[in-house]
Order: structure tokens, then C-alpha cells, then sequence
């Protein structure tokens, strides 16, 4: 290899090169995004229609069909989730990974607005958005409290807050919530009206005619033009109730005759309190790729300006704030990749002396702030997986520099000049070296292109690590070899070893040496040993387990209130009191945030939030500081407080990493009919409830509610010149309220008009017989005239799952580690079910993605494994010889399961990471040794005795390249948290286990399979 040679004599160049790119390394670390998680990107996309007052029944007759018809017009939609609910149905859609997101919303919007018009007037919403885990996570969330100042106050003060905030740069938008909406309320007096003959529908068009703003035109007077201005829309109260709704027999009927019309808010559907007290919310979203550090400065900045002009009475509260949780995170992995790499320049100075090791420790930050660079070029943020994949990757980047400054050192004791022991030397082992890192970058590339929701979140880990390789790797054949060239001992180096090389030689002839030579006399001792050893290591997985992905391991909690369906919005909130009840009297909690009729607004990337529903109620918890111990605690004590309360059920469980599900274990049972479906999740609900380890079992269809039904008497009506959607119109205005259009009042601002009858708080059964109607012939008709009112069961919720009706029965797990299992146990049984014809189920929640995942996870392991076999047949042109360097990976699952096992952590989603790194890793050493071997061979050495001079010219690099490895991962996995210490110690331990075994077993096997023509010499490879 001429590249060393060439880079020394060319050295101003690369000089100016690497300053070059520390230069813009710098600048990109000060200057680049932070945030605490991954900015991931899910092709899922949520439909969310609001339609007061509407059964689940009449929603999805109404509202979810024509729906989806036009979902699935949108091609390459893998899953469609409808929950349908009183008055709202919620869509959740997925689409095929490695899709352009944008463009498919935009696909999936035309095809929605195609059908608008099919859909009912009078719908609340209907919100289209991308589920970006970023964008629509609340950075901050704060509440203005007030127990008494008016709604309309709170919200003018909220708005001046929302200007100010909007113009921090880099915001994406600042939202109100939990507030009433102000409208312009008509009050119809039925029993007036039908006196006067006044229809409804002839109120309604009058009024939307009038609210009409028609533009005039223009008119030349002489030499000028004027604009014409009509009457316009209406822009008073006064001029409301001033409207002429009849005139007959000289009699003219306004609409103030027959209705009061005043300033009101909309019935109350989303109740919040911070900390007991009255509130509303203001949350505030940052941009895609913003740093939220610099950010939440701007933002306390705003804060306390404002706070000072606060009325009193009146206070702003910070309920939620990301940024400290980020700052805490990051500066935790820096300080574990500061620890890692004093404890690999500590190994390396002891081994190899100061020069050496100052070589080495000048290409480490090198490495990492050029690879941060190109983070920042391809878009990626510092956050906790990023840089937590440059402490992976610390104890990966200076093998290079070590094989290289080793091998030169090597050199100069055998009298070579400098310089030229500087190029001889890195040429030596420059294939070796880059075979090896070819061979970890292939381990850890197939990670980057995994195509789900786990890999989107772990993309930055896989691309960090091979950036930072890739570095290192040109750093180690051209920037090294010039410092080594220049740097070590230009006098001859002594006979007389140092200190820690004697005890190397020491540990190499009385220790490795005879156990080298048993070894190659009694083969099948040591090949047996290892076999054994393996098999005992497998035996062990059974009582590691498997899980997923880990709990966050954050001071928040939120706890769900869900009191039975149909319960009013009074007496969810009598529940979530309660729950507040106990909080004021736990001394562990900070503060906390209520909402009732509507989930707290997100705060974590995959927990969504529920939209409007009476019967639901969540609290966001926000405790001292993270300590699992009383965390754990507290959750225990809540738990037994929570379990009494007889009139709803309040559960809640730990943030967790990972992609979002609706529950640890989810079972939907999917047929046509609702009953049969009531039957068979009876079923599923039993079996999960009876599966120990399982608690906080919901099934939808368990309860039924009771709603009022309007029948009409088409014959009655029909005779009396009624039509059925006059009825149903006159129903929903009174008591539901129907919106008429909207119009500008003096202050400026926008106000529905909506028509409703007068009553208090909320309508009740004796306010539907004052609903009247006029005939043909101008008689007073009461709806009970026409219609009967009838209480009869109804379902909760209705669920569709890729458009067929389903249910679906969930619960929550003790022990997150053990999903897998208990899901096991429960498909078991049900597989023991006979599902009717038409009828069956599917297993969702967190075993779906877990089993996607870890399949998804094989296959990349067995791309990373062909891609690693293919270099090194080009490296050692040889079947053979790559067999022997994968000898390494077997050995290495063998320590991974012990560490695993002895450390008490489950082989979760990131240990299953760690091994498939692991496998690029630890044929490294294989490679030096068989690579060496070759060499010596090709020089006329004989095999026996190329294996033993290999092995133990080798034996060094290979023992301080692994411990390298080690030390720097162990910082990052002594921190003992669930994300990344079974990662750390799957690589750990195969280290340890494939570097002692690789070092008996390789040359072994190398003598087994490897003959002379194999290592015949190869062509030059020019570089």
C-alpha cells in the first residue's frame, strides 16, 4: 500500500486538510441542533373529525365510511386504525416506510377534500396532519391561571402571549388550548316561533342570506371610479337581532321577537386545571432541526417580560419543559465520551508510552469533530443517540490509530529509519486495517437502511458510527503515519524494554505462548471447551428474556382517568379530583396538569393524546427528579390509592422508548357483527385478565351506555307536512347547536353564530318538548307529536382496523421486560378459541413491532453478515480463511449472553444492536491475526511457526485494541439505564469472550484449513 508513503511525503497537504476540517467540526458542534431524541420522521398520518352530539353509530354511517373510500384510493397505506366514539372519530393511517412523506400527505389531503362535500354540515373539525413526532411535540407547556378572571380575559392575555412568542425564530407555532370559544349565541323560543309560523329552516336561510358579504362593483362618476359597498354581513349583535325574519298582514316579525341574542361560550368540552387551579393552556412548538437549548432561552426571555405586566390575579405557570431534561441528557453522554477517552488514552500511554499515545489521542477528537460535521451536513441533530454512537464508536476509531502506531513502533526496534518505519509500517497492516473497518462499517450499515419505526429512530446511530470510521480510517493511513514520522524517537530505540513491554513479554511467553502450543498439539481440547461453552451460553437465553424497547427513565408521568362511557363531563371531572387529591398529598410530586374531556397535549414523541370525549380524563405529572427508587415507590403507592375509587378507572404507566402503541398487549378481534364481537373479546378479555403479570385489562365492548333515541313517526309527519330532516335539523339546533355561518364584530375578531335553544348548563329530557314545529296550515306541533323518545343501549366505541369493524382488548404489564412472554401465553390460549366463520384475531401492541422489529433485525444481520464475508474473500481471496475469521462471532455470543445474564438485563431491541455491531467488531482481531499470518507464510516462514510468531506479534494490538473497545463503552454502560447498558455489555462481553477464544481458536483453525497456495502472493493493489 503506497498511500502512507505518499501522505508523508505530501504532508503540508493532509496538514491543511485536517486543520480544514477541525475548523468546520467546531463551528458545527457549537453551532448544530440539540434536542433529546431522534428528530424521527413516521409515515403516519391522523384524521381527527369533531362532530358534537353525534352516536358512534350515526359517526360512522355520517363521517368514517365515505372516509375511508378515499383512503383507500391512496396507494401503499399499510394500516388504517379508526377508533369511532360519541361525536368524534379519530383516523390513524400508515404508510409503507421509505416513502416521500410530504407527498403522500398531499396525496392522502386531494383525496380527503374529493370528498368534503359528501360529509355533514356542521362539523367542528376536520384536522389532516403528519404524526411528526417533533413538530407536534410541545416543547413547553405553560398555563395561565385564574380561578375567577373570565375566559375571554385569559384568552386576550394568551394571545398577547402568542405574539410575542411567535416571533422568536425558529417556533413553529404557539397554540391555545382547554379554553371555551366565544360565540354569538341565538336563543329560539320554539313555542313563539310556531306561533308566529316560523320555521327553523326559514330562521337559518334568512340569517346565512343576510350574513352574506356581496362586493357591490364599481361606478364611473366623470373622471373618477367609485367602489360600491353593499349592506355587507352583519357587524353587531344589534344588527343580529334587528334581522326581519317574517312580515305578513302588516305585522313585521324580527329575529329579537322570537330569540335573545347575545355574546356566549360554546358548551364547555376540555376542562384544565395546573395544580388544582383553574387554567388555560398555551403550548409552544419548536421547528424541525431548531436547537431547542438556545431556544428555551429565547423563551424564558419572553416569559419573564411578561410575567411583569401580568394583571393580578392572574399567573403564568411553566407545567412542562423539555430543554433542561436535554441539557441533563447531553451533557451526561459528553461526560461519558470525556470519560472514555481518558480511559483510553490511560491504556494506550501505559502500553505504548507518551508519543504514542499522544499521537493517538490527537486523532480521536480529530475524528469525532469532522464526523459531527458531516452530521450536521446530512441534517441530524445531537441528541442522545448520536452521541451516544460517538461513545460506541470511540473505542472502534482508535484501533486504527493503534494497529498503525504499534506496527511503526515495531519497525523502529528492528532499526528501521523513522520515516521509513512510519510508511513500511502502516503499509504492512493497511489492508488489514481497512478490511477491518470495511467489515464494521458493514456490520452497522444494514442498520441505517432499516425501513420501520425502530430504525428511524436509531438511523443517527448507524451513520454516526460509520462516519466516524470512515475518519479515523483515512486519519489512520495518512494524518498518523506523518505524526508518527515526525513525533516518536528518532534515536534507535533501546534494547531494553520499558516497564509494561516487559510484563507484555512477561504475559506472552510464560502465559499465551504455552497455551498457544497445548493448543496447536491437543486441538480438540480447546475446540471443545469453546463448543461447550457456546452451547452452555445458549441455555442461558431462556432466563435472560426478551423485551423491547426500554422505559425512558424520566421524572413524568401521565395518568389516565377513563370513567364509563356516556358519563358526563361532571363526573369525569369529579374523578380526575380525586386523582388530583392525592397528588397535592404525595410529597415525591413537583406539580401537575389537568385536563378533563381531552388529553393532555403531547409531550412525548409516541404517546398521543386522546381528542374530546367526556368520558376521559389525563394528568400530567411532573415529579422532584429522577430516582428510580422513590419513583418506583410512588408509582406503588398511587397504584393502591388509584385501585379503590369506585367511579372510574385511572391507570398509567412509565414513558417508554420506542414507536407508539396503543398498549403493551393489545388483541383486536375483527367480524362483522357488533354482538359476536361483544361475545368472543368477553373472551380475550377473560383470558388476558387470567395471564398472570397482566393488569388494567380494558375491553371497549365489556359496557354498554344508554343513549335517548328520537324515533319518528314518518306517517304523522308526512301528514302534517314535516319532513325527516327538518326534524332532525330542529333536534340538533336545539340542543346540540348548529353553527350558521360567522361574522366580524367591531373588536376585530371572528365569531360563529350559532342557533340553539335557551336552557341553563346542559340540555336535559324535558327541553325536548319544547321543541315545536309549525304546519302547512300554521298549527303549533310538539316533537312529542311526531316523534317518541326511547332510552336503549348502544356501543361505546366502535373500532375499524384496515376498514373492518373490530374491537380491540388491551392491558398494561408489571414487568415491561416480560411483553413478549405474557403475549406468548395469551396466543396460546386464544389459538385454542374456535373463531366463528368470518371472525379472528390479530395480535397488536408492542409484541407486533416488537416481532417486525426483531425480524427486520435478522435479516439485517444476515445482510451484515454476507456484505462482511464478501470483503474478506477479496481481502484474503480465499472460502476458506473468511470461515475461519467468522469463527469469532460464534465465540462472541458467548460472552454477550453471560454479561447479559450476569447483569440481569434482558436481550432487548438495542442489545440486539449491540450484537449485530458486535459481529463487524470482533472478526477485527481475526483479521489482524490471520492477515499477519498470510504475510508470513508468503515470506517462506513455515505454517506451525508463522501462527506462533503471528499470534504473538499480534497478541498486543489485539489485547489493547479490545480493551480500547471496552473502556470506551464502559462509562456509557455503567450508567446502569435501560437504553443503552444492554447494548454495552452485549459488545462487552463478546469482546472479551470472541478476543480470549479468537486468540486459541483461530490459529487452530488456521492450521486445519489454510495451505500454502492459499496465501499465495497477491498483485499490488495501488492506492
Amino acid at each position: 500500500m503506497k498511500l502512507p508513503a505518499l501522505a508523508i511525503r505530501n504532508y503540508q497537504f493532509i496538514l491543511i486538510l485536517v486543520l480544514l476540517g477541525l475548523l468546520v467540526g467546531i463551528n458545527s458542534f457549537v453551532s448544530m441542533p440539540r434536542s433529546e431524541d431522534p428528530n424521527t420522521k413516521f409515515p403516519i398520518f391522523s384524521i381527527i373529525v369533531v362532530y358534537p352530539g353525534t352516536s358512534p353509530e350515526d359517526m360512522e354511517d355520517l363521517v368514517v365510511e365515505p372516509i375511508e373510500e378515499a383512503i383507500e384510493e391512496v396507494e401503499l397505506i399499510t394500516k388504517v386504525n379508526t377508533t369511532i366514539t360519541d361525536g368524534v372519530a379519530v383516523f390513524q393511517v400508515e404508510s409503507a416506510y421509505g416513502i416521500d412523506i410530504d407527498d403522500k400527505y398531499d396525496e392522502l389531503v386531494a383525496e380527503l377534500n374529493i370528498i368534503r362535500d359528501q360529509l355533514p354540515d356542521g362539523l367542528y373539525s376536520f384536522d389532516i396532519n403528519k404524526v411528526d413526532p417533533t413538530e407536534r411535540t410541545t416543547i413547553r407547556q405553560l398555563a395561565l391561571v385564574s380561578p375567577d378572571a373570565p375566559f375571554n380575559k385569559l384568552h386576550s392575555i394568551a394571545e398577547d402571549l402568542q405574539f410575542e412568542l411567535e416571533q422568536i425564530k425558529g417556533l413553529k407555532k404557539i397554540e391555545i388550548n382547554a379554553y371555551p370559544e366565544e360565540q354569538i349565541r341565538i336563543a329560539l323560543d320554539f313555542p313563539r316561533m310556531a306561533q308566529q309560523n316560523i320555521s327553523l329552516g326559514q330562521v337559518r336561510a334568512i340569517l346565512q342570506g343576510n350574513n352574506l358579504n356581496i362586493p357591490g362593483g364599481d361606478i364611473d362618476a366623470g373622471s373618477k371610479t367609485f367602489n360600491i359597498k353593499s349592506s355587507g354581513a352583519y357587524s353587531s349583535l344589534e344588527e343580529i337581532s334587528a334581522t326581519v325574519i317574517s312580515a305578513r298582514e302588516g305585522r313585521i316579525v324580527k329575529l329579537g321577537d322570537i330569540a335573545e341574542v347575545r355574546m356566549d361560550y360554546e358548551d364547555q368540552r376540555w376542562l384544565a386545571r395546573y395544580k388544582g387551579s383553574r387554567a388555560l393552556f398555551v403550548n409552544i412548538y419548536q421547528q424541525g432541526g431548531e436547537n431547542i437549548l438556545q431556544l428555551n432561552e429565547s423563551i424564558d426571555g419572553v416569559i419573564a417580560s411578561f410575567n411583569s405586566k401580568l394583571p393580578q390575579g392572574i399567573a403564568l405557570e411553566t407545567g412542562f419543559e423539555q430543554a433542561p431534561a436535554v441539557r441533563t441528557r447531553i451533557a451526561d453522554f459528553f461526560i461519558n465520551l470525556m470519560q472514555g477517552i481518558l480511559l483510553v488514552g490511560l491504556i494506550i500511554l501505559i502500553f505504548l508510552g507518551w508519543r504514542p499515545s499522544l499521537i493517538i489521542m490527537t486523532v480521536i477528537p480529530i475524528s469525532i469533530l469532522v464526523a459531527i460535521a458531516a452530521l450536521d451536513y446530512f441534517g441530524f441533530a445531537l441528541q442522545q443517540i448520536s452521541i451516544a454512537a460517538l461513545v460506541i464508536a470511540l473505542g472502534l476509531l482508535v484501533d486504527n490509530g493503534i494497529v498503525v502506531i504499534e506496527n511503526v513502533v515495531r519497525f523502529r526496534k528492528l532499526g528501521y529509519p523513522l520515516k521509513e518505519a512510519a510508511a513500511k509500517g502502516t503499509a504492512e497492516v493497511g489492508f488489514a486495517v481497512v478490511a477491518s473497518t470495511a467489515t464494521t462499517v458493514l456490520a452497522f450499515f444494514p442498520l441505517a437502511l432499516m425501513q420501520s419505526g425502530p430504525g428511524e429512530f436509531l438511523k443517527s446511530l448507524p451513520v454516526t458510527v460509520m462516519l466516524v470510521l470512515f475518519f479515523s480510517l483515512i486519519l489512520a493511513l495518512t494524518f498518523t503515519p506523518i505524526l508518527a514520522g515526525r513525533f516518536l524517537k528518532e534515536k534507535k530505540v533501546k534494547a531494553k524494554p520499558g516497564r509494561f513491554s516487559s510484563w507484555m513479554e512477561t504475559v506472552i511467553t510464560r502465559l499465551y505462548r504455552p497455551l498457544l502450543h497445548f493448543g496447536l498439539k491437543r486441538p480438540w481440547v480447546i475446540i471443545g471447551i469453546s463448543v461447550l461453552t457456546f452451547v452452555g451460553s445458549l441455555m442461558l437465553f431462556p432466563s435472560i428474556g426478551v423485551s423491547f424497547f426500554p422505559t425512558a427513565d424520566k421524572p413524568v408521568l401521565l395518568i389516565e382517568v377513563d370513567s364509563p362511557e356516556g358519563s358526563s363531563l361532571a363526573s369525569t371531572d369529579a374523578a380526575v379530583r380525586y386523582v388530583e387529591q392525592v397528588l397535592d398529598t404525595t410529597d415525591f410530586v413537583a406539580s401537575y396538569m389537568a385536563n378533563v374531556g381531552h388529553g393532555n397535549p403531547r409531550i412525548y414523541y409516541n404517546r398521543i393524546p386522546k381528542q374530546y370525549n367526556k368520558a376521559h380524563g389525563q394528568l400530567l405529572v411532573n415529579f422532584e427528579q429522577w430516582d428510580p427508587a422513590r419513583f418506583y415507590e410512588t408509582l406503588r403507592h398511587m397504584r393502591r390509592e388509584f385501585s379503590g375509587y369506585p367511579g372510574a378507572k385511572i391507570t398509567f404507566s412509565e414513558l417508554k422508548n420506542g414507536p407508539p402503541f396503543k398498549a403493551p398487549v393489545e388483541i383486536k378481534v375483527l367480524g362483522e357483527n357488533t354482538d359476536s364481537l361483544r361475545v368472543l373479546a368477553a373472551r380475550v378479555e377473560q383470558i388476558i385478565s387470567a395471564t398472570e403479570g397482566t393488569l388494567n385489562v380494558n375491553n371497549p365492548l365489556a359496557l354498554s351506555k344508554t343513549n335517548l333515541a328520537v324515533h319518528i313517526n314518518q306517517d304523522k309527519a308526512g301528514m302534517l307536512g314535516l319532513s325527516v330532516p327538518e326534524i332532525d335539523l330542529a333536534v340538533r339546533a336545539s340542543l346540540a347547536g348548529l353553527e350558521i355561518g360567522e361574522t366580524i364584530l367591531p373588536d376585530g375578531d371572528s365569531y360563529p353564530m350559532v342557533i340553539r335553544m335557551p336552557f341553563g348548563e346542559s340540555p336535559s329530557v324535558e327541553d325536548f318538548y319544547k321543541v315545536y314545529f309549525s304546519s302547512r296550515a300554521g298549527a303549533q306541533i310538539p316533537l312529542r307529536q311526531v316523534a317518541d323518545l326511547h332510552f336503549e343501549p348502544t356501543v361505546n366505541e366502535i373500532l375499524h382496523f384496515n376498514m373492518q369493524k373490530s374491537t380491540s382488548v388491551t392491558a398494561d404489564v408489571y414487568n415491561a421486560d416480560a411483553t413478549a412472554q405474557i403475549t406468548e401465553q395469551i396466543i396460546a390460549q386464544l389459538d385454542q378459541i374456535r373463531w366463528p366463520q368470518g371472525y379472528r384475531y390479530y395480535v397488536a401492541g408492542e409484541y407486533e413491532t416488537q416481532q417486525e422489529s426483531f425480524g427486520d433485525l435478522g435479516k439485517l444481520l444476515l445482510v451484515a453478515m454476507i456484505g462482511i464475508f464478501a470483503v474478506l474473500v477479496l481481502q484474503f481471496r480465499s472460502i476458506k480463511q473468511p470461515l475461519i475469521v467468522f469463527s469469532a462471532i460464534p465465540l462472541a455470543i458467548t460472552g454477550s449472553f453471560v454479561a447479559l445474564f450476569l447483569t440481569g438485563w434482558s436481550f432487548s431491541f438495542f442489545a440486539f444492536v449491540g450484537f449485530i455491531s458486535l459481529v463487524g467488531i470482533v472478526v477485527n482481531n481475526s483479521i489482524i491475526l490471520v492477515d499477519y499470518s498470510n504475510q508470513l507464510m508468503r515470506e517462506g516462514v513455515e505454517k506451525v511457526e508463522a501462527l506462533k510468531q503471528a499470534a504473538e506479534t499480534r497478541f498486543t494490538p489485539i489485547l489493547l485494541t479490545t480493551t480500547t473497545t471496552i473502556l470506551g463503552l464502559l462509562p456509557l454502560t455503567l450508567q446502569s439505564t435501560s437504553l443503552w447498558s444492554p447494548l454495552g455489555w452485549t459488545i462487552i462481553g463478546g469482546m472479551i469472550s470472541s478476543t480470549f477464544l479468537t486468540l486459541m481458536v483461530v490459529p487452530i483453525l488456521y492450521k486445519w484449513f489454510t495451505t500454502a497456495s492459499a496465501v499465495a502472493p497477491k498483485a499490488e493493489v495501488k492506492s
